[in-house]
């Protein structure tokens, strides 16, 4: 059964027990591309998130986005749009978490980059951000939302920029464990009815990791 498709069909039958269970609510492709300096550090990420089918109709009726129906955004729609998905509050700060070494590397604000409407009729959006602390050699990257409002599957590109030697690995999260640490999260807290207030923070458990080292 696809990822996704799976993961529908557990929580469908997480929300039986009540309407917390119909967390996440948004679910987001999500992809990276790197920068390097001459030294071989990150020092720019731009993360790509392409909301799925159904968001993004919500978000184009919400905006008023392509309303003549033809999949092309104007000048116009994306100038007065860009960056809207970037106004984070409530505790979330990206979903973005870079590590080497075993620690957490610094993120700036977010900049917007690019908006677009594919032709599955679903947005995409580009934003940057800046890296510090990081030196030459391996980091991890995942992209997760820690309350699960959001799902993130890391399945678009992720590239370093110049560097096609590179060696990326993508690391899928073990689900059936991700299902289980989200039941005893909920058991812990009283069940799904009790969680609607205080949903546990699983994001984690269902997050993807991405391993890049390069040469030299």
């Amino acid at each position: 059964m696809p990822r996704i498709t799976r993961l529908f069909a557990v929580l469908s039958v997480l929300a039986l027990a009540g309407p917390a269970g119909g967390h996440p609510h948004i679910f987001v492709d999500a992809g990276l591309t790197f920068s390097r300096d001459a030294t071989g550090r990150i020092t720019e990420v731009a993360v790509t998130w392409r909301y799925d089918e159904l968001y993004s109709l919500l978000l184009a009726e919400d905006y008023g986005l392509d309303p003549d129906y033809d999949l092309v955004l104007t000048e116009a729609e994306i100038a007065d749009t860009l960056g809207f998905d970037l106004n984070w509050s409530g505790g979330f700060a990206g979903g973005l978490v870079l590590r080497q070494g075993g620690l957490d590397l610094g993120l700036g604000a977010p900049e917007p980059v690019s908006l677009r409407l594919l032709d599955t009729g679903q947005i995409e959006t580009t934003h940057r951000r800046a890296v510090t602390g990081a030196v030459a050699g391996p980091i991890t990257a995942q992209v997760y939302d820690p309350e699960f409002y959001v799902a993130f599957e890391m399945i678009l590109p992720v590239t370093v920029a110049g560097a096609a030697d590179c060696v990326i690995d993508l690391i899928r999260a073990d689900l059936d464990a991700a299902y289980a640490g989200l039941e005893t999260a909920l058991a812990e807290i009283g069940g799904a009815v009790a969680a609607e207030d205080n949903f546990p923070a699983v994001g984690a458990l269902f997050a993807d990791r991405v391993d890049i080292a390069c040469p030299g």
